[in-house]
């Protein structure tokens, strides 16, 4: 994507974004660094790309290390004891930070988080319980998102809202529109992290979505964005 369409997104989402998401690194001594490659598990095939060296150890794994510790009171993320004491210093400083942000946004909106799923949600007429995505917000036909405190979740269920997300995240318009779309559905600009991710990085994200779904044809699929901006793809039933 030429500089400028990139410029005139950051300006087209800059409205989106009350809440500060700095790119904070969470590292950790277990941290597999996914980037590039291709990580087969029991239920899913995930690709996860690493897009900057600085951010390299913001894997899918060490969030999911850091998830376990992450517990929910009175509507509010918080950092169990444990976590505190298994993890070191900087990361639990660095996680705590993160759940200040989240937890004002939740506040200030008035929203909800799901104790069982940790997703944060508010009650919407946009809420759809389809069978492999219940509960996540529907965009459009074939495309759910939900989001989390660690980023957000895109979902496709079909092959025509693969093409329509790639064919918004072609222009700077179209990026600013999902955005946009996001932030509105999920009812907190938490959510704006899609929009700086994707322009910042919309040409790898547009072929590798692409090249992706291709690889799956017959499988539903979706895209996890978290605040670093570090992308991953992964199927599910």
């Amino acid at each position: 994507m030429k500089k400028s369409i990139q410029t005139c997104l950051l300006l087209a989402t800059a409205s989106l974004l009350t809440i500060e998401t700095p790119a904070t690194v969470f590292a950790s001594s277990n941290t597999t660094n996914m980037s590039n490659s291709e990580v087969t598990t029991n239920k899913n095939t995930s690709n996860t790309t690493n897009l900057s060296a600085s951010q390299a150890n913001l894997s899918d794994s060490s969030i999911q290390s850091i998830d376990k510790f992450i517990v929910v009171n009175n509507n509010q993320f918080i950092l169990s004891n444990q976590g505190k004491t298994s993890m070191p210093t900087t990361l639990v400083n660095q996680v705590e930070s993160r759940l200040t942000i989240v937890n004002k946004a939740i506040k200030d909106d008035n929203l909800i988080i799901n104790p069982d799923t940790k997703e944060i949600t508010r009650y919407s007429p946009y809420n759809i319980f389809a069978a492999s995505v219940k509960g996540a917000t529907r965009l459009r036909s074939g495309c759910y998102v939900r989001v989390f405190w660690w980023g957000v979740r895109v979902y496709f269920t079909s092959n025509a809202a693969v093409n329509w997300f790639r064919g918004k995240i072609s222009t700077a318009s179209g990026i600013a529109t999902v955005a946009s779309m996001v932030a509105q559905v999920t009812g907190h600009e938490i959510a704006g992290t899609l929009g700086d991710a994707i322009g910042m990085y919309a040409d790898s994200m547009y072929n590798r979505l692409y090249n992706y779904n291709k690889a799956h044809r017959h499988s539903k699929i979706y895209m996890d964005i978290n605040f670093a901006s570090i992308y991953s793809f992964h199927t599910f039933r």
